[in-house]
């Protein structure tokens, strides 16, 4: 297979960026691979493991002759890596990113775009419990579904160049209108990230000798349902602020839902509880048997 991208800068060389370089690499689909980032020590250890070939620490220098621009950072920092890269941005050349909330980022960031460069909203999802450019794996995608979310103004080039890079490294690439997208994560990501944050802390504040028998006493359960408490806290702070209207509204739709299960219980209704878990667990079970992904294959 020839060379995909014949030079590709990552700004932010953390899991998302180094496990996607990785993978091109490893399917000779890239030719050169820049790495930015303002922190140094990922920039060393990348170079070290043969992630990335060169390093810049300024982002205008290192996207000069990019054919793609990746930006993999924190969502509240995307837009302003855009504008750091805007003025070493030949013509023809595609810049995309990874992050989990789209709408206002994509709109702002096409806004940025010399003439002749285009912007590709993306949000891979795929992750592990640890973050970071030594945690990076060339099977992360895998298996995995990406979502690009391309507008009225996306060029059809460019989002086929972002869909082929996708498909390669063996990701389901689908596409979403922006906000769409971000309504639909804040229900089947952020809202459940939120859960596991918060049930940990709820346990964490119990009384003293409580909390030390809950905490002995944890099972399985707890822990793969707190598994995602181990995410990144600063990346989920922004991703709260960044999404604030859906996380909110799926929020006031959870509220709600354990109103009536408060109720359920404190009224001693059997059969009414029966009926939240029953719908519940054949919903699941519905789900698993339609969606592949989930069921791991």
């Amino acid at each position: 297979m020839s060379v995909l991208i014949k030079r590709l800068t990552l700004i932010g060389v953390g899991l998302i960026g180094a496990s996607l370089a990785q993978a091109l690499r490893k399917r000779d689909l890239v030719g050169e691979i820049v790495g930015v980032d303002r922190r140094r020590a990922s920039l060393d250890y990348a170079l070290e493991q043969g992630i990335i070939d060169r390093v810049e620490t300024h982002a205008a220098r290192g996207v000069e002759g990019a054919t793609l621009v990746l930006i993999a950072t924190p969502v509240s920092t995307i837009v302003s890596m855009v504008e750091d890269c805007v003025a070493g941005l030949g013509r023809g050349v595609v810049v995309t990113d990874v992050g989990s909330v789209k709408g206002r980022i994509v709109e702002r960031c096409e806004a940025l775009m010399p003439e002749g460069c285009a912007f590709v909203g993306g949000h891979p999802i795929a992750g592990r419990e640890h973050s970071g450019v030594e945690a990076a794996l060339a099977s992360l995608f895998d298996g995995a579904r990406t979502i690009l979310t391309p507008s009225s103004v996306t060029p059809r080039w460019a989002l086929e160049l972002v869909t082929e890079m996708w498909e390669s490294v063996g990701a389901t690439v689908e596409s979403m209108e922006p906000h769409w997208h971000d309504q639909v994560l804040a229900a089947t990501s952020h809202l459940p990230h939120l859960m596991a944050y918060n049930v940990v802390n709820t346990l964490s504040d119990l009384e003293d000798h409580l909390r030390t028998e809950v905490f002995r006493y944890a099972a399985s359960g707890f822990r793969d349902f707190t598994r995602i408490a181990s995410s990144d806290p600063t990346m989920w702070r922004d991703i709260c602020l960044e999404n604030k209207d859906a996380i909110l509204s799926i929020l006031g739709r959870f509220k709600s839902d354990l109103e009536k299960l408060t109720k359920r219980v404190e009224e001693e209704d059997a059969d009414g509880l029966y009926g939240i878990f029953a719908r519940s667990k054949d919903t699941r079970a519905r789900i698993l048997q339609e969606n592949k992904i989930l069921r791991g294959e």
